[in-house]
């Protein structure tokens, strides 16, 4: 490797430290990195005189001061964006991801379609972007491949190209665009350190598995586990039919209720009532237990096939519908009920929670830091 390519190779491997795991004194930065000290004072002091990188003294009981270092705050900007079906939401990041700024556009059901999301999406970006800006990471509900959102039946969207839509009108590049559900296993990989399943639970169900560096989105929501059962997307039988909160609401008004109605009014007609079982399973869970049995042992089936095909460390639960570690011990009971321990191994099963906005963030970070340092060296 030629020496101008090294340098910036090892330039590049210190800033993502730094990102990822610091502030760090020089010590931590030569372990984490591998580099000598000779090379990391000659790579810091580039770093320092290009302002991607700041010095903090620390003033010891005794002996002679040390140094702390961390990216240096104001270096860059980047903006993240969470696209779902009542509202845009984005947040502007400082280089060390402390929000320095938060946009929202309400969606109402007339704005429910490429055009309406397009403006929500390109008027947040436009009003949250400064000079420093890196890139743009957007999430969205639906299927996400190559800069589109392919398809969302919940948003009533279809082959929206937003990369396309950024550069013609606001003339951005960076862009990165993913799964809601992918974009939360990105804001879970700054902790976990072994392979692990993300799953979002609430009016939909997601799911992403983390390995090796990458978050791979698994549509299970729309995963086919009966013969019955009409999804507001067309097929019949869907695991979000069977096992989402449609299916616990329907147990708890002890009543039918179509999907596709609920799918599309679930905010103006349903809302309310599945706010009050939330907040029943959060304040006194027996009181509505049972209505989340049957739906919470369909979802273990599933769920047991993908930890049996994955084999991640640990299973992490998220999402507005998950709202008390009782429900992660009924989904872990039945999936260790119903598959052999030589099949499934060793799981954690755990709630958590996490950022959508911060997650797409970091993979933007994660994405264009290479071209910002290459950038700064022309």
């Amino acid at each position: 490797m030629p020496a101008p390519a090294l340098r910036r190779e090892n330039k590049l491997r210190v800033l993502r430290c730094l990102f990822e795991r610091g502030p760090l004194s020089r010590a931590q930065l030569s372990d984490l990195t591998g580099l000598s000290t000779s090379t990391l004072s000659y790579i810091v002091r580039e770093l320092l005189n290009e302002g991607f990188i700041e010095v903090t003294e620390i003033e010891p009981n005794k002996g002679r001061p040390s140094q702390i270092l961390s990216i240096a705050r104001s270096r860059w900007s980047v903006i993240g964006v969470k696209v779902g079906r009542e509202e845009v939401r984005g947040v502007l990041f400082d280089a060390a991801m402390q929000p320095l700024e938060k946009k929202s556009v309400r969606i109402f059901s007339h704005m429910r379609n490429n055009e309406g999301y397009a403006s929500a999406i390109l008027r947040i970006v436009d009003e949250l972007r400064d000079e420093r800006l890196l890139g743009v990471g957007i999430c969205s509900s639906g299927i996400v491949s190559h800069g589109e959102i392919i398809v969302s039946h919940l948003m009533n969207v279809r082959e929206l190209n937003v990369e396309d839509r950024l550069a013609e009108s606001l003339g951005i590049g960076n862009v990165v665009l993913m799964n809601d559900v992918d974009a939360l296993a990105y804001f879970l990989s700054s902790h976990e350190k072994d392979d692990f399943l993300t799953v979002s639970y609430g009016t939909g169900i997601g799911a992403s598995f983390w390995s090796n560096g990458h978050a791979k989105h698994f549509e299970i929501g729309h995963a086919i586990i009966t013969n019955e059962g009409r999804c507001y997307c067309g097929q019949t039988g869907c695991l979000e039919y069977h096992s989402s909160e449609y299916a616990v609401l329907k147990s708890y008004l002890g009543k039918d209720i179509d999907f596709e109605d609920f799918a599309m009014n679930e905010e103006e007609k349903y809302r309310p009532i599945v706010e009050e079982i939330r907040a029943k399973a959060r304040s006194n869970f027996e009181s509505v237990r049972v209505h989340y049995l049957g739906p919470f042992r369909r979802l273990s089936f599933v769920l047991g096939n993908l930890i049996m095909v994955l084999k991640p460390r640990s299973v992490v639960f998220l999402g507005e519908g998950i709202v008390n570690e009782e429900m992660v011990r009924i989904l872990e009971r039945f999936v260790t009920e119903k598959f052999n321990s030589e099949f499934i191994g060793s799981v954690d099963f755990r709630l958590s929670h996490a950022s959508w906005e911060e997650g797409v963030a970091l993979a933007t970070v994660r994405r264009f830091l290479p071209k910002a340092l290459l950038l700064s060296t022309r």
